[in-house]
């Protein structure tokens, strides 16, 4: 499993070297993400894979079904066991069948090595979990920010995060991937946490 992060060191950076956050971390402090355990990745990405083109409240309840039918958690032994016809029942399409398959045969075999995952770096597992058809960009960096707890990730595909970080900065437009960077860059090595307070941020305003 990935290492515990020191949040509390990361408020302390933001506060000095970030002003635009400071009230919002005294909000919202402390951060209470920690890493998953390795054997949950399989089954969070498939959940990624899943919950595509879904509502969140279908793929919750589709998700529920397989891990019914599968297992707790589920491994990729019994996603490729289990029939074809037996996973569309449960309420999947067939080219989400065909995509689960592919990702737990490519765990199978290796060419996904999720137990080295906490000895590499966030391009090298995003470059590995790219391979895979039904896993985006979102869904990988949901999976460091989330599940691995990577201290430095930006999730510029992420609607929420960036229609905040636009209130936030007051910028006119909603901000692409290139500015996202250049933005955030000040909060390097904690741009997870800065993002997670504004999730938190835009949560508190529904």
């Amino acid at each position: 499993m990935c290492q515990n992060p020191d949040w509390t060191a990361g408020d302390v950076y933001l506060c000095e070297n970030a002003p635009e956050l400071v009230l919002i971390i005294k909000k919202f402090s402390p951060c209470p993400l920690l890493p998953k355990k390795q054997e949950k990745y399989f089954s969070i990405l498939l959940a990624g894979i899943v919950a595509q083109q879904l509502p969140p409240e279908v793929s919750q309840d589709l998700m529920q079904n397989i891990v019914n039918f599968l297992g707790n958690p589920i491994t990729p032994k019994a996603v490729l066991a289990a029939e074809e016809g037996d996973l569309c029942a449960l309420g999947l399409v067939k080219q989400k069948v065909d995509y689960v398959k592919n990702f737990a045969s490519a765990v199978e075999d290796g060419t996904i090595t999720m137990d080295k995952f906490s000895e590499m770096t966030n391009s090298q597992i995003s470059k590995q979990l790219l391979q895979i058809r039904g896993l985006g960009q979102w869904t990988i960096e949901m999976f460091l920010l989330l599940a691995l707890c990577r201290t430095d990730v930006v999730p510029s595909a992420d609607f929420i995060f960036k229609k905040e970080l636009q209130r936030l900065m007051r910028l006119p437009d909603i901000p692409k991937r290139g500015q996202i960077a250049k933005i955030t860059e000040h909060w390097r090595p904690w741009r997870s946490l800065a993002v997670w307070y504004l999730w938190q941020n835009a949560g508190r305003k529904k």
